[in-house]
């Protein structure tokens, strides 16, 4: 008998079954960015509302509050992740060093970041676009992103200047990353028109070749397409 109360024992539904798992806050996170990213995108950040995002992530809605205090917070941080995941993807390609090649440097940043666009372009959108964000203060965010990037590009421009003896190099860097940066918006915006016409690692070679040797790169390119026929 007191075997067979030990094998009962055993297969116990209660000493069987272990509790579930109780997630905290800071490891749903998350997972209710990823459900807002997809309610912003669909509603845009007027139409969202907390009660959508806690539907679309599948919990209650004070749960989505204990780890966001407000849909503006919450907003926030899910640029903050984006951004720093698409920027971060961009600083591995650009080199710490100033006197490497200006036309290859510039050719790796910008496949990078048509890279990260194209393989997020809902990500895309919202940070760098501002799709789904007509608050003021979420604009100001996407801005400072966006200076961000100029700083960086600006950092490394006045230094690659310098070493080639110009002086005072700070101002024409800053116009210089004011532009670079914009040839790579505008480049982004071409690759989400037409994803079908544009790779990224042929898009980025190909802008920066035009940016950094101008006109006789145009006219290479008309030469090249003059042979191919």
């Amino acid at each position: 008998m007191k075997a067979a109360a030990s094998a009962s024992e055993a297969v116990s539904p209660t000493a069987a079954r272990p509790r579930a798992e109780h997630l905290g806050p800071e490891r749903r996170r998350p997972l209710i960015l990823d459900a807002a990213f997809a309610v912003f995108l669909d509603r845009g950040y007027d139409g969202a509302s907390m009660d959508a995002i806690a539907q679309e992530a599948g919990v209650t809605k004070p749960v989505v509050y204990s780890c966001f205090a407000s849909k503006e917070e919450l907003f926030a941080a899910l640029l903050a992740r984006e951004e720093e995941r698409i920027l971060d993807q961009i600083a591995s390609a650009i080199p710490a060093r100033a006197d490497a090649d200006p036309e290859q440097t510039l050719a790796d940043a910008l496949t990078a970041f048509l890279r990260a666009v194209a393989d997020s372009p809902d990500a895309y959108r919202v940070i760098f676009l501002g799709s789904g964000g007509a608050n003021g203060a979420i604009a100001e965010r996407v801005e400072r992103g966006r200076r961000a990037q100029v700083d960086a590009v600006a950092a490394l421009a006045e230094a690659w200047l310098a070493m080639r003896g110009v002086e005072d190099p700070a101002s024409p860097a800053r116009l210089l990353a004011h532009a670079l940066v914009g040839a790579a918006e505008a480049a982004a915006r071409a690759l989400l028109a037409e994803p079908e016409r544009w790779e990224p690692e042929t898009m980025g070679p190909m802008l920066a070749r035009m940016i950094v040797r101008g006109e006789r790169a145009i006219a290479d390119l008309t030469a090249n397409e003059g042979d191919a026929a």
